[in-house]
């Protein structure tokens, strides 16, 4: 074999090569088998410079789901949930709720023997400058082949199309 015919060889060989690491770098980059990007999940809320974010939803043991959010005073001044809207002296995981749309079902917080909601128990909350109160409850699962849900937090929009973990 001649020189130029060997130096086509190994440039062939090195251009193959280089477009099999390309396209395999491609591949991760591109997401293939990955999860989409997650939308953020944090809603402005009828209280002025206060956010709800769902920090959690996942299915635990006992076929429940868990949903964990927090509420956050990005202001100046406190603000005192409670005293604003319909939310009174009740605690706020008795207006939490989450709507199965592949079955047309919504899904109330679970209570105890005595009714009241499992999970942090927030009646008349304030919220000072800066603050965040966090809070959890627990709901009945949906069937294994719900992916995905809506959850209402008390004065916030809707949280749509949100991932089960």
């Amino acid at each position: 074999m001649n020189r130029i015919t060997c130096l086509k060889s190994v440039l062939w060989t090195f251009v193959v090569v280089c477009m099999l690491a390309l396209t395999s770098v491609g591949v991760l980059v591109a997401g293939e088998g990955t999860e989409p990007a997650v939308k953020p999940l944090v809603e402005e809320t009828e209280w002025s410079d206060v956010t709800a974010e769902l920090t959690s939803v996942e299915r635990t043991s006992g076929n429940m789901l868990t949903i964990k959010f927090k509420y956050t005073n990005a202001g100046s001044d406190k603000v005192e949930i409670a005293r604003l809207g319909q939310y009174n002296h009740d605690n706020v995981l008795d207006h939490v709720y989450y709507i199965d749309a592949k079955n047309k079902k919504k899904y109330l917080v679970v209570k105890d023997a005595e009714k009241k909601a499992i999970g942090t128990n927030l009646k008349y909350f304030t919220l000072a400058a800066g603050e965040t109160k966090s809070a959890w409850g627990k709901f009945p699962e949906p069937p294994a082949d719900v992916q995905k849900i809506s959850i209402y937090l008390p004065g916030a929009p809707p949280f749509e199309d949100v991932p089960i973990r």
